[in-house]
């Protein structure tokens, strides 16, 4: 124990910690076999071109069915590290007024059409119950953060981007935590 007026030792697993989720916010290079494995419930599910992707970026791999109506996460357990899929279904949400949504999980501010409400299915409940989120339309909230795309937030933020990946893959993990899926 140390005195008031010392200082105590720092605890080395608060740092070990803090490494593994900054680590796991890396994606890594997948290939289409690998991808095809990790939803392996699913038959029909349409790739993207992995080649063009810059996977150093990424902190989940996500994209959008070219029909609009689904889309798809892959990204690494925090329990085990086992890469999953997960099929989204995609709602848009038609509005006549402009408006501002923000993505639940990056907290980017977009003008209307930027976000979009994704919704999984909860594993074991036979298809009748869902857990939906409002998040970008496009799923690239990993490039977001990293201001890669434009056009920027329409509320500014002033965090470091390891703390934007930090609440991107928390918000992400407590999502599919309640969908069951990690």
């Amino acid at each position: 124990m140390s005195e008031l007026g010392q200082c105590a030792k720092p605890d080395p697993s608060w740092l070990a910690m803090s490494v593994v989720c900054f680590t796991l916010g890396s994606m890594d290079v997948l290939t289409e076999p690998e991808l095809k494995a990790c939803f392996k419930d699913e038959d029909d599910i349409w790739f993207p071109d992995l080649s063009v992707i810059e996977w150093a970026d990424l902190d989940f791999l996500g994209w959008v069915h070219p029909s609009g109506h689904l889309g798809y996460i892959a990204t690494r357990s925090p329990n085990d590290g086992r890469l999953r899929g997960i099929v989204l279904r995609r709602f848009e949400r038609p509005t006549r007024r402009v408006r501002l949504d923000m993505c639940s999980l990056c907290h980017h501010v977009h003008s209307s059409g930027g976000t979009a409400m994704f919704s999984i299915t909860e594993l074991g409940s036979r298809g009748r119950r869902s857990i939906s989120n409002v998040v970008c339309s496009d799923l690239a909230c990993s490039l977001r953060v990293r201001n890669k795309l434009n056009p920027s937030s329409l509320m500014q933020e002033t965090l470091y981007i390891e703390a934007k990946v930090w609440r991107i893959l928390q918000h992400l993990h407590r999502w599919l935590a309640r969908t069951k899926y990690i």
